[in-house]
């Protein structure tokens, strides 16, 4: 028998949609205190676990309020997911447009998401459970696959550019290189979001040490 916690949690999931806006709000700074709130709480306690009612005590609104702007759970989370990627995606361009090879836009890539992690930690805890989050929760998986592809279809690009240019040595499938490239990246900063100690920044200068062969002596 499902427990009222589970109901109660199922029915956020399926919630008849509301429309409107309480009065005298104004929407984007609403979102902008909301979403970066409701990102904290994804990161922290995931999405099963996260409820409307967590989110707005987060930003003093009730739970009711927060249906005019999101219908569903899974409205509020892709929401948060596309704000984040607002965080990074330029950075990630940016590092990509100016860099002379393939190794330079890695680099500028992982030390950018350092960058973005040491100025709000949520943005690893958030991101780095997106793919558990697609196993946990299968009607996650098309949303998620369809709005969190930007970097991926950057970097499989770039990987295989580099392979036709003669810049990469390996001769590994695009995807695979993408999986250890920023599987890599991503490991490191999980690491020290749970650690809670130091800067990313240099914790990830090493992995690009690694990756530019001046971490070992020979």
């Amino acid at each position: 028998m499902a427990s009222a916690s589970s109901n109660s949690r199922l029915s956020e999931n399926n919630k008849p949609t509301r429309t409107g806006r309480p009065r005298g709000s104004n929407k984007g700074e609403t979102l902008a205190r909301l979403l970066p709130a409701a990102r904290k709480l994804f990161a922290e306690k995931g999405f099963a676990q996260t409820t409307f009612k967590d989110v707005g005590k987060a930003v003093g609104m009730s739970h009711a309020a927060l249906y005019a702007y999101f219908p569903a759970k899974l409205d509020l989370y892709l929401a948060t997911l596309a704000d984040t990627q607002q965080v990074l995606m330029p950075r990630y361009t940016e590092a990509i447009e100016h860099a002379a090879s393939l190794r330079e836009a890695i680099t500028a890539i992982l030390l950018a998401s350092a960058d973005a992690h040491d100025n709000d930690a949520t943005i690893t805890g958030f991101l780095a459970a997106v793919p558990i989050e697609m196993r946990r929760h299968p009607e996650l998986i098309e949303p998620l696959t369809t709005q969190n592809n930007a970097v991926l279809v950057a970097l499989t690009n770039l990987l295989e550019n580099a392979q036709l240019s003669g810049e990469l040595k390996s001769q590994a499938s695009a995807m695979d290189m993408f999986n250890a490239v920023l599987g890599s990246g991503v490991g490191v900063a999980l690491f020290q979001y749970g650690l809670q100690a130091g800067s990313l920044r240099n914790s990830m200068q090493v992995l690009v040490e690694i990756i530019e062969g001046q971490f070992f002596r020979h």
